[in-house]
């Protein structure tokens, strides 16, 4: 049987994940927090945790931030969380991308930046509806340029929140020119299966053979057909 990539569902734009997926020839299974099928992931060989939703913020603060708590999905927090469980507890490559990368960090008693305009003064969200490009510095020191092999490049954008501390065992790996944290992996990567996390959107960017799109996504089918 050829092994399935577990990939939790989004709310909007889910299908250009199933596309970015299908143009590797990646087999896949949807792992769907309104469902609650969670018994779907023990037939999976890696995980991907999509973007979305703000994450709760009482998961990684003490405090609100004031907006209506219609605004978030805490069913999906909790649900991905447990992907994460057990992917972590199995040895499962798993790959987070932008509220992917957030919630792994949260999961690892990091914290966020709640509102990137608000505590930086810079944007990183879309303007008029439409995403925004930027530089991503990657440090050479790292499996994101092992993966890469470009030490800079062009990504799209598209979130209002980011990383401000660092989770537990969490390496940064990658910043914007303005600091904000765009990726993260293991700090010690020994007896530990594979796990990246970007901030940015690789599923959709413009050029899909860009390196930040595409060797990302022939890395994570190589890890997940290694099990």
């Amino acid at each position: 049987m050829k092994p399935k990539t577990g990939i939790s569902l989004c709310d909007k734009s889910f299908e250009n994940y199933l596309n970015w997926l299908k143009s590797a020839d990646v087999d896949y299974k949807i792992l769907d927090y309104r469902e609650n099928n969670f018994e779907d992931i023990k037939d999976c060989s890696s995980l991907i945790l999509t973007g979305g939703v703000d994450i709760f913020p009482e998961f990684y603060n003490d405090w609100e931030d004031g907006k209506n708590r219609d605004d978030y999905r805490p069913q999906r927090d909790g649900f991905e969380f447990r992907l994460f469980d057990y992917a972590l507890n199995n040895n499962l490559p798993m790959l987070g991308i932008c509220r992917g990368l957030q919630l792994i960090n949260c999961k690892l008693n990091g914290t966020l930046i709640n509102d990137i305009m608000t505590v930086r003064k810079v944007n990183h969200d879309k303007i008029d509806g439409k995403e925004i490009t930027h530089t991503v510095n990657v440090n050479k020191d790292t499996m994101l340029y092992e993966i890469i092999q470009e030490d800079s490049g062009e990504i799209n954008s598209s979130h209002h929140q980011a990383i401000d501390r660092p989770g537990e065992g969490l390496k940064v790996t990658a910043r914007s020119d303005d600091g904000i944290i765009e990726a993260i992996e293991w700090l010690e990567k020994d007896n530990r299966a594979f796990m990246l996390g970007v901030q940015w959107h690789p599923e959709r960017m413009k050029n899909q053979s860009s390196p930040f799109s595409r060797n990302i996504l022939e890395r994570i089918k190589k890890e997940t057909e290694k099990i």
